[in-house]
């Protein structure tokens, strides 16, 4: 296309500069809208990735065929050592974390004289080193407060009913997994609410070789937790898993197979960018496509003097498209550069849903994991593209109609106009 013809369309958008600014205006708040609910979206399913493949579910399990069922501490894995040196050795796996857990009564190591006292708890074993990195169950407690020796870390909810805090003793009493009774006394080093919601609802978190020494549990684990580089890697990882021989037999499960139900809410995210795309396109068209062919009218007689100086119908399609694209691509720069100035203040202090709704929680628990009501938008290249190219496609889509009238016109009927 020309160039003149671009400066001829930028010329006939400033004849009516109200009804311009009116249809760049629609284009921008759709736009508006675009960036901040995708942002939001993006920072939501970031926060939602994290919290699903982090503490308790990471990107495969591995577990004894029979464990999602029962539960039960004698249903374990065995040759823990050579299994996870052949995991790790796997090409993409960052951290391979062993698990035990069982079920226990606890209370505190102090005599009260109340019956009450006692409480059900679930004694979860870990590699402290491991949980204490990124995305581990305990991620962010500081390097005096995590759980040695006999040491241990009580969920905040816990703790609470227990009435025992950092510096003080819980008493623990279960079953090994030779189905003999054992129990013993552990120091509080910190309590924490963390995003796993039976950790602070139950937890007692021990280090492995403790929880190991104190089940009967030599060599062996209950689970084992894979963290992946990329969440997208997690089948090919888990294939791999299934293959190394140690492991025959072994449940082995990427993290859209062990919650299905939160792969559902992860995969709706898509379908959320569509919907507030197609609002974009609406508020597009209903602009463009308004202004475009009211201008069309307008200029009835215009077109016909130039269809009579020589002008190809060619031509005026071309201007007519350019005025719409103009439009489009003016009311997407406006609506970006907006869309990106709420989103990076909200990115600071973020958006309270709970609050918003009501609800003086901080946060909600479902299917195990707790989810934080706040988000933090998150602003990315593709949202703004995104709109970008849905616009110009509209564009051009809603200024066909005008386009095709322009291209009918008769020189001498559009000049009697």
């Amino acid at each position: 296309m020309r160039f003149s013809t671009w400066r001829i369309a930028w010329r006939n958008l400033r004849r009516n500069r109200r009804r311009t600014a009116l249809a760049v205006t629609a284009v921008a708040l759709g736009q508006l809208l675009v960036v901040f609910v995708n942002c939001m979206m993006a920072g939501s399913f970031d926060e939602m990735m994290r919290t699903i493949t982090g503490p308790l579910v990471g990107h495969v399990q591995i577990q004894h065929p029979d464990w999602r069922e029962e539960q039960a501490v004698d249903l374990y894995l065995e040759n823990l050592a050579a299994a996870r040196a052949a995991i790790e050795a796997l090409p993409d796996v960052e951290s391979a974390a062993p698990r035990v857990y069982t079920a226990v009564l606890s209370a505190p190591g102090r005599r009260t004289g109340r019956p009450a006292d006692a409480e059900a708890a679930v004694l979860i074993g870990v590699d402290v080193a491991v949980e204490a990195g990124r995305g581990g169950i305990l991620d962010g407690l500081a390097p005096e407060k995590l759980p040695a020796g006999k040491g241990v870390v009580l969920g905040k909810v816990l703790a609470r009913r227990l009435g025992v805090g950092p510096g003080e003793q819980v008493a623990v009493i279960g079953q090994d997994a030779d189905e003999f009774p054992v129990s013993d006394l552990f120091d509080v080093t910190a309590v924490v609410r963390g995003k796993v919601d039976v950790v602070n609802r139950l937890g007692i978190i021990l280090p492995l070789p403790e929880a190991q020494a104190f089940l009967a549990l030599r060599d062996r684990a209950h689970e084992i937790i894979v963290r992946a580089a990329d969440s997208r890697d997690a089948e090919r990882i888990a294939a791999a898993i299934a293959r190394i021989p140690v492991l025959a037999g072994a449940r082995v499960l990427p993290w859209r197979q062990a919650v299905p139900q939160l792969a559902g809410l992860v995969e709706m995210k898509g379908w959320f960018d569509l919907i507030f795309v197609a609002i974009l396109f609406v508020a597009a068209a209903a602009g463009i496509a308004n202004t475009m062919m009211m201008s069309t009218f307008e200029r009835t007689h215009e077109f016909g003097m130039l269809l009579a100086l020589g002008a190809r119908p060619r031509r005026l399609v071309g201007m007519i498209f350019a005025e719409a694209v103009i439009l489009g691509v003016i009311g997407v720069a406006i609506g970006s550069a907006a869309g990106a100035a709420v989103v990076a203040v909200t990115a600071k202090t973020g958006i309270d849903y709970g609050a918003l709704g009501g609800i003086r929680d901080e946060e909600v628990a479902f299917a195990g994991m707790t989810f934080s009501y706040v988000v933090y938008p998150k602003l990315e290249l593709r949202h703004v593209l995104l709109g970008l190219i849905a616009v110009t496609a509209t564009s051009i889509l809603a200024s066909a109609w005008p386009a095709s009238v322009a291209a009918r016109l008769q020189p001498a009927e559009a000049m009697r106009s």
